[in-house]
C-alpha cells in the first residue's frame, strides 16, 4: 500500500470514528421529539469526536490525494445531512435549540469540503511581461481558480449568515423592545432573510467587479508587451 493511501485510508478511518463516538455520545440521533435533544448529549464523547475529528483533518492534508478524497467524504457527508433533515422529523445532528444550528453547521462542513477538494491552491501561468530573452523562467504563480471560487464562496455565505443574524436582532431591538409591540418576534426572520438579500445582492456584485477588474489588469501587460515587441521589430 502506498503512502499516499495509507493516509487516505487513515484519515477516513479517523473520521468514522469520529462520527461512531458522536452517536454513542447521543449527538446523532433520529427518533427526537422533544425539541431540545441535548439531554441525551454525553459532553466527553463530544469531546472525543471534535479531536477525533481535527485529527483527520490533519491526517488527510498530507497529501493532496488523501485531501480530495477526505474532501468528497465531507461532501458526501453533508449531503446526506441536508437529506436526512428533510426526510426524517425526528433526526437531530449536535444541534441544540433550533435547527438553524443544523443549517450553520451544513453550510460550515460544505466550505470545508469546498476547500478540500481543491485539486492545487497555486497555478503556473507564462509572465507576458517577459519578453522571451530572459533566461529565467517565464512563469508566475497565481493562486488557483479553485481557491478564488472557494473564496468568494466563504465570504458570500459568511456575510449572508451574520447579515440574517444582524436583520433578525435589528428587529428583536426595534420592535420586541418596545412594551406596545403586540406582534409576533418570529417574524424577526423576515427582516433578517431581507437583509441577506441585500447582502447577496452588493457582495456578488463586488465579487463580479472584482473578477472584471482582475480580467483587465491581466491584460494590459499583455498589450504593453505586444506593443514594445512591435517598436523592437
Amino acid at each position: 500500500m502506498g503512502e499516499q493511501r495509507r493516509w487516505t485510508v487513515l484519515s477516513l478511518a479517523v473520521l468514522v470514528a469520529s462520527l461512531a463516538v458522536l452517536a454513542l455520545g447521543g449527538f446523532v440521533q433520529l427518533d427526537d421529539m422533544s425539541g431540545s435533544g441535548s439531554e441525551r448529549w454525553i459532553m466527553p464523547l463530544g469531546a472525543v469526536a471534535a479531536v477525533l475529528a481535527v485529527v483527520a483533518l490533519r491526517v488527510a492534508c498530507r497529501h493532496t490525494a488523501s485531501r480530495r478524497t477526505f474532501g468528497a467524504a465531507l461532501a458526501v457527508i453533508d449531503a446526506a445531512l441536508v437529506v436526512l433533515t428533510f426526510t426524517l422529523e425526528g433526526f437531530r445532528f449536535i444541534w441544540h435549540g433550533t435547527e438553524g444550528e443544523l443549517f450553520l453547521f451544513e453550510v460550515a462542513l460544505g466550505l470545508v469540503a469546498l476547500w478540500m477538494l481543491t485539486p492545487t491552491f497555486e497555478v503556473g501561468r507564462p509572465d507576458p511581461m517577459r519578453d522571451g530573452r530572459s533566461p529565467a523562467p517565464q512563469v508566475t504563480t497565481q493562486v488557483s481558480p479553485w481557491v478564488r471560487v472557494s473564496a468568494y464562496a466563504t465570504g458570500l455565505l459568511l456575510a449572508i449568515c451574520l447579515a440574517f443574524m444582524m436583520g433578525a436582532a435589528h428587529f428583536e431591538a426595534t420592535h420586541c423592545s418596545d412594551p406596545g409591540f403586540d406582534g409576533e418576534c418570529d417574524v424577526a426572520s423576515i427582516e433578517g432573510l431581507g437583509w441577506s438579500a441585500l447582502t447577496l445582492i452588493v457582495v456578488s456584485s463586488g465579487i463580479v467587479v472584482a473578477e472584471v477588474l482582475r480580467a483587465r489588469r491581466r491584460r494590459r501587460p499583455r498589450v504593453r508587451t505586444r506593443d514594445s515587441r512591435t517598436t523592437d521589430r
